[in-house]
């Protein structure tokens, strides 16, 4: 072979992995952002320790912090006047990172840290950007970790939205509106779904023990005497795991279950009453991480009977509103 000819095929080799890389570049950039392309991660877990020190708020003009955007989808639901976008973002830093989102802004002059009534509108509707774990700051003790958060769009008509950030020499990223392929029950919670309000806590609710025939005792003044209740009485005890993010005081301050066929409202026992298995966690003050159950009963399942299938409503305190969880009976 002559030394022409084995130029020519390195020269081959070399073009066409220039040409592979582009084309690998190419898809990155125009495809895997696309909506819908997103692969499955894994899910979203408590955090085994809470009441960790919150980072101090961050000075992006002192430090090093990067920021690339990353897979996102679009919802477009016709019961809401707009359209929004939940989008992963990639953060970067040399340490612990505190960052308010007044940083993101869209071409529509939306902050991302001023969208408390586009949140609430979707809560009226039992839809919550905590199932998918959106964020509304960009806090962690880690140098670098990816975030969810939540972009609302205006316009109706628009075919794509452009959001700006001021921190370092991040992009701008267009996202393209015309494919919403969001789903209602991406943004429900169900039944052991890990629940958050994206800042200071995170919970989650397993469905509902039978525990019909084990003692009951009401705590007073420091000592337990007995819950007497009638023999027809169904009692139910739904477990909660709830964590403070950062040691902000959580508590949950009501419980509601409505069962789905019959729309009565149980509401839950008063946080003096626990078992001797079972500790009462309404009322109580989580700074950490703690674990404990709300009960319900219903005093004659025959004429008010507690369905398998309902919504269970928790209050937390500094809420505006219930969260509601379908849940089930074991």
């Amino acid at each position: 072979m002559t030394e022409r000819r084995k130029r020519n095929i390195l020269i081959w080799i070399l073009a066409l992995l220039v040409i592979c890389t582009g084309c690998l570049v190419f898809y990155d950039v125009f495809f895997s952002r696309r909506p819908g392309n997103t692969q499955p991660e894994a899910p979203v877990q408590i955090p085994e320790t809470g009441g960790q020190d919150r980072p101090a708020a961050t000075d992006t003009e002192k430090e090093d912090i990067r920021i690339r955007w990353r897979e996102y989808t679009v919802y477009d639901f016709d019961d809401l006047g707009f359209r929004f976008i939940i989008a992963n973002v990639y953060i970067e830093a040399e340490g612990p990172t505190n960052l308010t989102l007044d940083h993101f802004r869209t071409e529509e002059g939306i902050v991302l840290n001023d969208t408390a009534s586009y949140v609430d509108a979707l809560e009226e509707k039992s839809l919550y950007l905590g199932r998918q774990n959106v964020s509304f700051s960009l806090i962690s003790v880690e140098p670098s970790y990816t975030a969810v958060i939540f972009i609302p769009v205006k316009d109706a008509e628009r075919t794509s939205l452009t959001v700006s950030c001021d921190i370092g020499s991040t992009r701008d990223m267009k996202f393209q509106l015309v494919n919403a392929q969001g789903k209602r029950e991406q943004l429900e919670y169900h039944a052991d779904d890990v629940i958050t309000d994206g800042d200071t806590y995170m919970m989650r609710v397993s469905a509902a023990y039978d525990i019909t025939g084990q003692p009951l005792y009401r705590t007073v003044n420091g000592t337990d005497t007995d819950y007497p209740l009638a023999s027809t009485t169904k009692v139910y005890a739904f477990k909660v795991e709830a964590v403070s993010l950062w040691g902000d005081e959580v508590v949950i301050e009501s419980a509601e279950y409505i069962p789905s066929t019959t729309g009565e409202v149980f509401t839950a026992l008063s946080s003096d009453i626990h078992s001797l298995k079972y500790d009462n966690i309404l009322g109580r003050s989580v700074t950490e991480n703690d674990m404990g159950y709300l009960f319900f009963y219903a005093y004659d399942p025959d004429d008010h009977p507690v369905t398998y299938h309902g919504v269970l409503k928790l209050k937390v305190r500094g809420s505006q509103r219930s969260i509601s969880i379908n849940v089930d009976l074991n």
